[in-house]
């Protein structure tokens, strides 16, 4: 498969929100906001504050897609920016159909490395529940290094649990 990522744009809420629906069985355990009641609605609205957001420096969205069929595959982004220190989340989910292809490990080091080369990024931090073994996975492969598992760091479904922490900087990515 050939993976891209780009921004979001309006035209891409209906397809979005398919890939959400598609994902709910195993996106929804880790991220609730992903469950049967995700709107179409919903997704418009995640697509048109995508740009703004961009705009303002809080939060890179990206999708990911197969470059060849144009079909979106996820997404990916990075949020809780601190514009002062240069710091951000990586986070990223990918559709049920396309998961254990490599599609979230490629789409997260591209993103890496365009917040290391294009949007001055000095650090990016990964949190993933502990128990997620998938996301940790991805995580590990795109050269996180596990900084250890901070206690009550995520919230879900209204209990604070551990996640462990990974840390990319631009040297690990060349820079």
């Amino acid at each position: 498969m050939n993976i891209g990522i780009r921004q979001f744009t309006e035209q891409d809420a209906l397809p979005f929100h398919q890939a959400v629906l598609e994902s709910v069985a195993h996106v929804s355990k880790w991220l609730p906001w992903c469950s049967e009641a995700y709107s179409l609605d919903d997704a418009k609205m995640w697509t048109s504050s995508a740009r703004t957001c961009w705009d303002n420096g809080t939060d890179y969205r990206f999708v990911i897609e197969d470059k060849d069929s144009s079909r979106i595959l996820g997404s990916v982004g990075i949020n809780h920016v601190d514009t002062q220190h240069k710091v951000g989340n990586l986070g990223y989910w990918v559709r049920t159909s396309a998961l254990n292809q490599g599609v979230c490990t490629e789409a997260a080091t591209l993103v890496a490395d365009k917040a290391f080369k294009d949007l001055g990024f000095q650090r990016l931090e990964v949190h993933v529940l502990t128990e997620n073994a998938g996301s940790n996975a991805v995580a590990q492969k795109i050269g996180g290094i596990h900084e250890g598992a901070l206690r009550n760091k995520l919230m879900l479904n209204g209990v604070s649990l551990p996640a462990n922490c990974y840390s990319l900087i631009p040297s690990d990515y060349g820079y």
